[in-house]
């Protein structure tokens, strides 16, 4: 299948949706599988690696982050897991070991993750030649291993007998796929899924004060189209930013070669559509009384954001609910609860988000 372009040429700093034209592709992602695409294109081209991550066990869920030099690992460490991952670890003992020198790297990281490799870059400056392009995944809150290992024993999984887990996004639903040690596979709720990580329940504690959720720091950014227009499409897209001029001649070498799609979809367009939900994940301000209310500690000086009541509330509930999370007998008895009823909670928590 052809690429298209609306536009003759990618433009930094632009948003863009497509996705990858190799339909076996497609079909072992999340997403419309453009991180696969670039990945796959790069050790084509000569690349020493890449460094991703997936959702693992070895006793208790966790995540890996491994250097991987194949189509194929690439594809098999494709999906969303929303936990948090060892990328800046990896990177560590990738300089530790010498095997930096002389040679190339893509390493695809969360936003948080890009802004400490880009610390590390400033540094130590040899190693920007070594980590480029820095992949950045949207993001809005990672959750901790403890999360999955609960939502695991509630279906009757043992965490130790998981080979695998990983998340597919659909353009509304979704699925959770679980292979087992003996090579069995089981379907978790999605839907489950989502409300608990919305209300909070073993949340990354960075995460709840983190305001930037698009990987702007990153060489390219990735995530979740999730516009009316591209909801009713047979193939599911994503949405992509290239930072830097080499990125965005990176894509387009991609959609020449009939690799990716490509639609402009516009920078401005996408944060004006989705502004309310910007709103609410920026707003440290409201956070604050949250968390005092909550009983968490809350980071000094002033916040950015502005106080709203209904956002306030929002949090509330979403810390309550983390706390709650984190102490044994009550862990247990949330992740119990029928999953109507914490999809109700997490529809207040919606709803309260959009004033």
């Amino acid at each position: 299948m052809a690429a298209s372009l609306d536009n003759p040429s990618v433009q930094a700093g632009e948003l863009y949706a497509g996705y990858a034209c190799d339909e076996s592709m497609r079909a072992a992602v999340s997403s419309g599988g453009i991180v696969s695409a670039v990945l796959i294109h790069l050790l084509r081209s000569g690349y020493d690696g890449v460094l991703v991550s997936r959702i693992s066990s070895d006793g208790a869920t966790s995540a890996v982050t491994r250097l991987v030099r194949s189509e194929a690992e690439v594809l098999e460490h494709a999906g969303s897991s929303y936990i948090d991952t060892p990328v800046l670890q990896a990177v560590d003992d990738l300089c530790a070991s010498g095997a930096l020198a002389g040679r190339r790297y893509a390493v695809v990281a969360l936003p948080c993750q890009v802004r400490a490799l880009r610390k590390k870059i400033l540094r130590q400056g040899d190693l920007a030649a070594s980590l480029y392009p820095i992949i950045g995944l949207f993001c809005r809150g990672n959750v901790k291993p403890a999360f999955y290992d609960h939502l695991l024993d509630r279906e009757g999984i043992d965490p130790s007998q998981v080979r695998s887990l990983r998340v597919r996004r659909g353009q509304v639903k979704g699925r959770v796929e679980v292979v087992l040690s003996d090579g069995r596979q089981r379907r978790l709720s999605f839907s489950h899924l989502n409300a608990c990580r919305t209300l909070g329940l073993h949340a990354k504690r960075l995460c709840l004060w983190c305001g930037e959720h698009l990987a702007e720091e990153a060489d390219l950014s990735v995530g979740d189209v999730f516009l009316k227009e591209f909801k009713n499409r047979l193939i599911k897209h994503s949405a992509y930013v290239a930072r830097n001029a080499p990125a965005a001649a990176l894509l387009e070498a991609l959609i020449d070669g009939g690799q990716i799609t490509c639609s402009h979809v516009g920078m401005e367009t996408y944060r004006r559509r989705f502004r309310r939900v910007e709103r609410f994940s920026n707003d440290l301000a409201s956070r604050r009384l949250a968390a005092r209310l909550a009983g968490r500690r809350t980071p000094r000086g002033k916040l950015p954001g502005r106080f709203s009541v209904f956002r306030c509330l929002a949090w509330t509930i979403i810390l309550l609910h983390g706390r709650l999370s984190e102490r044994r007998w009550a862990g247990c008895c949330l992740y119990a609860m029928p999953q109507w009823w914490l999809a109700a909670w997490a529809l207040a928590v919606k709803a309260l988000s959009r004033f």
